[in-house]
C-alpha cells in the first residue's frame, strides 16, 4: 500500500475513487527549552560591580525539528500543541467499490500511523466531489441520491457517515475519527456502505471521485 508521510502539516486531503462495475539559549553546562518571547525559566544571573563592561556569551542552535523525538531541553522546541509535532503516515488514496454480486461496498483496510512522539487526534473536515465538470453532472452527482457511504474505524469499531441519500440529514463535518496516542500506533479504517435498491449496474463503470479532508490536532 502506497503511503504518504505528513510532517508539520495539520490539514490534508485523501482522495478516493469509487468504481461501480521554540529556540533555546544554552549555558556552558546545560541547555533549557523556552518559548519565543517568554522568560527563560532557567536564567542564571551574574552581578557586574565596579566595572564598566561585561562579556555575555550568546550561543545559538540551528537544526531541523524532529517531531518523532521527545522534548529535548537542550534544543529549541515548539509549543506543546503546535502543528510542528504532526508526523503521520497516511495512504495516498483510498479505493472502494461495488458490483451487482457484492453485498454492499467493499474496500481494503487502510492505516494512519503516528510517527510523532505526541498524541494526535484526527478529524474528517469534508468529503466532497473532486471531479465536478464545468458543464453537466459529475459521476458523483449522478450517483449522489443513491449512495450511502461510511468510514468505519476498524480499530475502535465506530462509524463516521461520509455521504447519505437523505438531503435533510446529510453527513456532518467536522467529524471526529479518533486518536493515535502513542508513537507507532495505527488507526485502521475502511469504507463501507451500499447503493440504493434498484440501482442499475452496467458494463460502463460509474467512477465518482472524492476528496476526503483530514485535520490533525496535537494533544
Amino acid at each position: 500500500m502506497e503511503e504518504n508521510k505528513v510532517k508539520k502539516v495539520n490539514l490534508i486531503k485523501v482522495t478516493g475513487v469509487l468504481l461501480f462495475s521554540s529556540f533555546a539559549i544554552l549555558s556552558g553546562t546545560k541547555g533549557y527549552a523556552y518559548e519565543n518571547g517568554q522568560n527563560d525559566p532557567n536564567t542564571q544571573t551574574q552581578e557586574i560591580k565596579k566595572q564598566d563592561s561585561a562579556t555575555l556569551p550568546a550561543e545559538g542552535t540551528f537544526q531541523e525539528f524532529d517531531p518523532t523525538k521527545p522534548v529535548d531541553p537542550s534544543l529549541p522546541n515548539p509549543g506543546p500543541t503546535d502543528k510542528a509535532w504532526v508526523d503521520v503516515e497516511i495512504p495516498t488514496k483510498i479505493l472502494f467499490g461495488q458490483t451487482d454480486i457484492s453485498s454492499g461496498i467493499i474496500s481494503p483496510n487502510y492505516e494512519i500511523k503516528n510517527l510523532s512522539s505526541k498524541s494526535v487526534e484526527i478529524a474528517i473536515m469534508d468529503f466532497k466531489d473532486r471531479a465536478k465538470p464545468a458543464t453537466g453532472k459529475s459521476d458523483a452527482e449522478k450517483i449522489s441520491n443513491q449512495l450511502t457511504l461510511d468510514l468505519k474505524n476498524v480499530t475502535s469499531n465506530t462509524v463516521v457517515p461520509l455521504h447519505t441519500t437523505d438531503a435533510k440529514n446529510p453527513a456532518q463535518f467536522p467529524a471526529d475519527l479518533g486518536a493515535i496516542t502513542t508513537q507507532g500506533e495505527k488507526l485502521v479504517f475502511q469504507l463501507t456502505g451500499n447503493v440504493a435498491k434498484g440501482f442499475q449496474f452496467s458494463q460502463t463503470a460509474i467512477q465518482p471521485q472524492y476528496d476526503m479532508v483530514l485535520k490533525f490536532e496535537v494533544k
